[in-house]
């Protein structure tokens, strides 16, 4: 799925998407956008030779059961879909879609409790938040999914975190940051 160390721009609702879509990142993640714009967002996405992806938590009028993910697929032609719930991660996969697995880490159990779905996952990568928690438990995360894309996100502030999640291993930085997206 990311081929090199990407800045993943986020537009949410679809603001700053023309500046993302001018970036190097080859995905463009939509976020807090609703079923009434995604169309739109998609396909002007799509012009640029970009991917979209959608974090499908957030999305609204949107309801992630198999039909919805079939229509994201299918009438919106997204990419790949970002997600917190396990199932809707399933069911896009399924359906060929790119798949992100968002884990939030809240203390050093968060980690533990997610431990049997990082396990052998079913998705393309996975994104943690925040980054600085991304970056203190790194290896603890590679116990789980070896050599998966790693993204962090969430909080990512100046050039030198991005510097250093890199220098972690990270695949990709996720960021609604216009400023970092370059």
């Amino acid at each position: 799925m990311l081929s090199r160390q990407t800045i993943i721009p986020s537009s949410l609702n679809g603001k700053y998407l023309r500046k993302a879509c001018r970036c190097e990142s080859d995905i463009v993640l939509l976020s807090g956008v609703n079923i009434g714009n995604l169309a739109e967002f998609v396909s002007y996405i799509h012009q640029q030779q970009k991917q979209a992806f959608v974090h499908v938590d957030i999305t609204g009028g949107f309801r992630p059961d198999e039909i919805g993910i079939g229509l994201l697929k299918n009438m919106y032609h997204l990419d790949g879909i970002i997600s917190t719930n396990m199932h809707v991660i399933a069911r896009a996969k399924a359906l060929g879609l790119e798949t992100v697995y968002r884990l939030f880490l809240f203390d050093s159990r968060s980690l533990e409790r997610a431990a049997g779905v990082l396990h052998g996952g079913e998705f393309s990568a996975l994104e943690i938040l925040p980054s600085a928690y991304a970056l203190s438990e790194v290896e603890n995360i590679r116990q789980y999914v070896g050599s998966m894309p790693l993204i962090a996100g969430g909080f990512v502030r100046t050039r030198e975190e991005i510097k250093q999640i890199f220098e972690a291993g990270f695949a990709g930085v996720t960021t609604s940051d216009c400023a970092l997206w370059q």
